[in-house]
């Protein structure tokens, strides 16, 4: 117990120095629970901590105590999972705001685990709420179960797609359907049908995704470039056709717009 208790007080000693001011985090709630009416999510965001995070830091620890459920309001947070044996780490997918972190293990009971890691990608800032406040919410306002129960039931679509997808489909068709569900999302499109995609991810990150090497990945990329579907840059990727990324990634509409919510 006394150890529980301690690293409850560790996190939340890392945690105190990232509290700012409420300033609106109302927009991500309004976006993450749409059939909760508003005094009610007025009430929900008095329960809120908000949370300020560096690119490319740790919110929390796959494995580690778990205290409580993380809301992303601004930028872009990855979650995975790390290999027992080999210790590599496996990007599953990004946040973005408005999606939650910390939900599986809030929900399943037992001990509070921290069932993936969670890193931002870009200066992130999120809402935390503490798990005994956050049970007590969902008692006296059912409805929200409601749009909690609708985002899990897209994680299933998603994770039951993608799993099948890697195991039968090529790389090609893989890397196709990420470009094509990236540019949709994050895209710019230009007067020339171009699309230009900024996206500050590093190539392992979009390997991990696809669950390939590094190596295949590059491959990959070399081949598009040389079949003058994209060109790539520093700051990303120029996209020349999307209707050639859809004859090559033959995905269902149903099933593409989850991939882009799900980025």
């Amino acid at each position: 117990m006394a150890d529980r208790l301690g690293a409850v007080y560790n996190q939340l000693d890392r945690l105190m120095p990232k509290i700012f001011a409420k300033d609106s985090p109302a927009t991500c709630l309004a976006r993450a629970l749409p059939g909760l009416p508003d005094p009610d999510r007025k009430s929900l965001q008095d329960l809120a901590l908000v949370l300020r995070y560096d690119a490319d830091e740790l919110i929390a620890q796959e494995n580690s105590y778990a205290s409580g459920v993380h809301l992303v309001c601004e930028g872009l947070v990855a979650i995975g999972k790390q290999a027992p044996q080999s210790h590599e780490k496996r990007v599953l997918r990004f946040l973005a705001p408005g999606e939650w972190y910390g939900l599986e293990s809030f929900f399943l009971g037992g001990p509070p685990t921290n069932l993936q890691y969670a890193r931002t990608i870009v200066d992130s800032t999120l809402l935390f709420f503490e798990t005994t406040r956050l049970r007590a919410f969902l008692q006296r306002h059912p409805q929200a179960l409601f749009d909690l129960c609708r985002w899990f039931g897209r994680e299933v679509a998603m994770l039951e797609f993608k799993l099948t997808r890697e195991a039968i489909e090529s790389a090609d068709r893989n890397l196709a359907l990420l470009l094509l569900a990236l540019a949709n999302k994050y895209g710019t499109p230009n007067a020339d049908g171009t699309v230009r995609l900024e996206f500050p991810v590093t190539r392992q990150t979009m390997a991990d995704l696809l669950g390939i090497s590094l190596e295949t990945l590059m491959r990959l990329l070399r081949r598009f470039r040389e079949r003058q579907l994209i060109q790539t840059h520093r700051w990303g990727f120029e996209i020349f056709s999307r209707g050639k990324l859809e004859e090559i990634a033959r995905t269902p509409e149903f099933y593409r717009t989850i991939i882009e919510q799900t980025l």
